[in-house]
C-alpha cells in the first residue's frame, strides 16, 4: 500500500510539474515561484486531476522536482491550505479539501435536520453524554439558575468518514425528561420536538475564529491550537425562551456560513 500510494504521489507531482512547464514566459518570469505552483495545484484541484482527500506530495519531493527551496514549497501548500482548497492531518500530510458544506444560518438552527431534508447524509458520532449542573455563564445566558440540570453531549459530525465539526450542546433537563435515553445521532432539535412537543421558534448566532483545545483537535485529527472556526447559538422555542445552548467547532476549509441581511424591514 506505501508502494502505491507512493507512485500517486509521484504521478501527481509529475503532473503538476508538467503544468508548470508550460505556463508562459511572461507568467513564469513576473509570477513568484510558489505561487506558480499554488495556481497548478489549484488548476489539478479544479479540473478533478486532484480528487477530494487525494493526498499532496509533500514538500521535499516539490522542492525537489521543481527545483525551490523547501520554504518555497512549504508557503505554496500553506498558501493552498489558507485557501481552503488543502487540509491537514496531524503527521499524515496534506489532502484536497472536500467540497465546503453550507449552512444558511438565517434559515435553519439544525444542520443535521436539513442535510436529511435535502436527501443528504451526515454521520454523527456520540462522543460523551451526561447530565450537568449550570454554570454562571451558561445560566445567564439560558436564564436558569446555576446549578440547574442540564443534559450535555458532545458529538463529532462527518461526511463520508471526513470529521467537519464537533459539537457540545447543553439542554435544560426539565423541558425533556429522559432525553438521553433516546439515539442522539440524529437532529436533536427534531428528537425534542417528536418526542416532548419543544418547537424550535429561533436561534441567536454567534461567529468566532479561536485555537482548538486539545480534544477538539483530536476529534477532528489535527494539531492542538489549530485555527478554526465556532459557531455559537443559542436556541429558543414558540414562547421566546432559551432551552439550549450549542457551541460547534469547525474545520475552517470546509465550513461556508450564508445569512440573509434585511436592512429595510418597512420594504
Amino acid at each position: 500500500q506505501e508502494t502505491s500510494a507512493h507512485s500517486s504521489l509521484l504521478y501527481q507531482h509529475r503532473h503538476m510539474s508538467k503544468d508548470l512547464m508550460q505556463l508562459p514566459k511572461t507568467e513564469a518570469s513576473t509570477t513568484p515561484q510558489y505561487r506558480q505552483i499554488v495556481n497548478s495545484i489549484r488548476k489539478d484541484i479544479s479540473s478533478g486531476v486532484l480528487k477530494e482527500h487525494a493526498p499532496l506530495p509533500s514538500e521535499r519531493m516539490i522542492a525537489e522536482r521543481q527545483k525551490v527551496s523547501r520554504m518555497t514549497a512549504r508557503r505554496a501548500l500553506e498558501a493552498l491550505e489558507l485557501e481552503g482548497l488543502v487540509y491537514s492531518e496531524h503527521r499524515r500530510g496534506r489532502f484536497v479539501s472536500p467540497s465546503r458544506l453550507t449552512y444558511d444560518i438565517s434559515s435553519m438552527v439544525s444542520l443535521a435536520a436539513h442535510t436529511q431534508e435535502q436527501g443528504n447524509s451526515l454521520e454523527i458520532d456520540v462522543i460523551s453524554s451526561s447530565i450537568a449542573d449550570a454554570d454562571t455563564h451558561v445560566a445567564s445566558l439560558l436564564g436558569i439558575v446555576p446549578g440547574t440540570h442540564l443534559y450535555q453531549y458532545t458529538r463529532v459530525f462527518r461526511s463520508k468518514g471526513h470529521a467537519i465539526f464537533v459539537e457540545t450542546e447543553h439542554v435544560v433537563a426539565s423541558v425533556c425528561p429522559n432525553f438521553l435515553s433516546h439515539n442522539l445521532q440524529q437532529s436533536t432539535m427534531k428528537l425534542l420536538e417528536r418526542l416532548h412537543n419543544v418547537k424550535t421558534h429561533h436561534g441567536d448566532v454567534k461567529i468566532r475564529m479561536r485555537g482548538m483545545t486539545a480534544m477538539e483537535a483530536q476529534w477532528l485529527g489535527l494539531q492542538e491550537n489549530h485555527a478554526g472556526i465556532e459557531l455559537e447559538q443559542l436556541v429558543y422555542d414558540t414562547n421566546n425562551k432559551p432551552f439550549c445552548l450549542g457551541y460547534q467547532m469547525w474545520r475552517g476549509e470546509l465550513a461556508e456560513f450564508s445569512a440573509r441581511a434585511i436592512v429595510n424591514q418597512n420594504n
